[in-house]
């Protein structure tokens, strides 16, 4: 069931003997994850991924609802994946090994999470190509900021359900976890080789951000040198001509080539600072 109304929750619950309570916890978006045993059913509620617009991925919770016979799964939001795992005569839930139907779709809902890393791994990627140039903005800031949300909110998900997981198999109350041993162990696997991505990912995008602070750092020391120094070169033609404006009497203030002088004079002092400057890669 998808987004289940009212009306549509009431029907599972007295259909399939579904506890009420985990429906509806399934359809709350920040719903934890966890997993209980409620009379003949194994709740497991964990998340999957999906792209909720053209640049923002989200996680939204799923329900699966496990007995001997039958698999009932309560997601708010549409499984993508979900029609390729389920097979025709089993849209009611019953039909083959619940267990095994269960384990496809959690390794169907880890190829999308691979997606997603995948993608994000390739922006990040593009970001550290363009890193020494200008033309990373904030905007592309923003949407690495959203990167990072994202491969945290993928950590959250994918090591409570390995976890999950983990304590079915070591149940002795549920058998048929321990007879997909193998399956259980692959799903597990690649949630593990997400999770690494993920962490790898995050250390990516810490450096990025460090590199870029240390650039920004360099560019502006570098700026206010150069600022000083103009401002220097411009205080030492300003100090000469303030002291010939002044109305008091000067030596070879009344010299015509006074001005010339006192312009060569600056102009010397200036490209020796220059100089000086260039020598101690101020500029």
């Amino acid at each position: 069931a998808e987004a289940p109304d009212e009306h549509e929750i009431k029907l599972l619950c007295s259909q399939y003997g579904l506890t009420e309570r985990f429906v509806r916890d399934a359809l709350d978006q920040d719903e934890i994850r966890r997993v209980e045993t409620r009379g003949v059913y194994t709740y497991v509620i964990t998340r999957f991924a999906y792209k909720a617009t053209e640049n923002s991925i989200k996680t939204a919770p799923i329900l699966f609802a496990i007995n001997h016979q039958r698999l009932v799964t309560v997601s708010l939001q549409k499984l993508p994946s979900l029609s390729e795992v389920l097979p025709e005569d089993a849209s009611d839930g019953d039909g083959g090994d619940p267990v095994h139907l269960m384990l496809l779709i959690l390794l169907k809902i880890d190829a999308d999470y691979d997606w997603f890393i995948h993608e994000s791994s390739k922006q990040i990627r593009h970001l550290l190509e363009r890193i020494g140039s200008r033309q990373v903005g904030t905007r592309s800031f923003l949407r690495f900021v959203r990167i990072e949300d994202d491969m945290n909110d993928f950590i959250s998900s994918l090591i409570p359900t390995n976890v999950t997981l983990q304590h079915l198999v070591n149940d002795s109350k549920q058998p048929a976890f321990a007879t997909h041993h193998d399956l259980v162990n692959t799903v597990m696997l690649n949630n593990k080789q997400s999770i690494q991505t993920c962490e790898s990912n995050l250390k990516s995008l810490a450096s990025i951000r460090r590199t870029y602070t240390l650039i920004n750092s360099s560019r502006l020391d570098r700026t206010i040198k150069i600022l000083t120094m103009v401002s220097v070169f411009i205080s030492i033609p300003t100090m000469f001509f303030s002291m010939y404006g002044m109305n008091i009497g000067l030596p070879f203030a009344q010299n015509p080539r006074m001005f010339t002088a006192l312009m060569v004079v600056c102009l010397v002092i200036v490209l020796t600072a220059y100089a000086v400057g260039r020598k101690k890669r101020i500029f």
